[in-house]
């Protein structure tokens, strides 16, 4: 499990959950902070990429959630009382997070994701004793982890800027509660696996 859907294996196949009905992932939920037609789009591509999900059937889930997702951080923006900024210098990162603006927010998250989940356009890694040296060396194994722990801060700011705007997270299945919302589930057959 992790921010954008849950899974587990039976032997002859996946199955995938993205959310429960009212409650969509924080990755759902930060990809829809804006109404920004790229974000959506790098959400379907991280949809396709963990499910093997079709677009038809990325369609039919967009538009049972069109009302309860696209746009909705401008509405909490809207709903909720000014917060008072730190001073200068002042406050720390739980402090600050909820401050930012929701299309802020979806950038910061969105940017975050896509560093930590780039997607290499080689389909067979390089396998020679070469690569391998150089694949493991300490400063791509840092990369990987600092995007890594990145995402896990980004993640934590926007479970923090969802609850300052008084939504409910559930922080070990990393949802947000949004009444409304319909959860996905899919199944993919083992026989996909190579």
């Amino acid at each position: 499990m992790d921010a954008l859907c849950a899974w587990h294996g039976d032997g002859e196949g996946f199955h995938y959950a993205v959310g429960r009905d009212d409650w969509a992932p924080l990755a759902v939920a930060g990809f829809c902070l804006s109404d920004n037609d790229e974000c959506r789009a790098w959400l379907d591509e991280a949809l396709r990429a963990r499910v093997w999900i079709t677009h038809d059937m990325l369609a039919a889930w967009h538009g049972a959630n069109r009302a309860v997702l696209y746009g909705c951080g401008a509405r909490l923006d809207q709903s909720r009382p000014p917060l008072r900024p730190p001073a200068p210098g002042a406050g720390n990162e739980q402090e600050i997070a909820p401050l930012v603006r929701a299309t802020e927010m979806a950038e910061l998250f969105a940017l975050t994701w896509k560093r930590h989940h780039l997607v290499s356009p080689f389909r067979k890694f390089g396998n020679s004793v070469a690569y391998n040296a150089l694949s493991v060396h300490h400063t791509l194994r840092l990369a990987s982890q600092t995007n890594e722990h990145a995402l896990e801060r980004v993640v934590e700011w926007l479970a923090l800027w969802f609850e300052a705007r008084g939504l409910k997270v559930d922080r070990k299945e990393k949802t947000v509660h949004l009444p409304g919302y319909q959860a996905l589930f899919y199944r993919s057959d083992a026989e996909m696996w190579p």
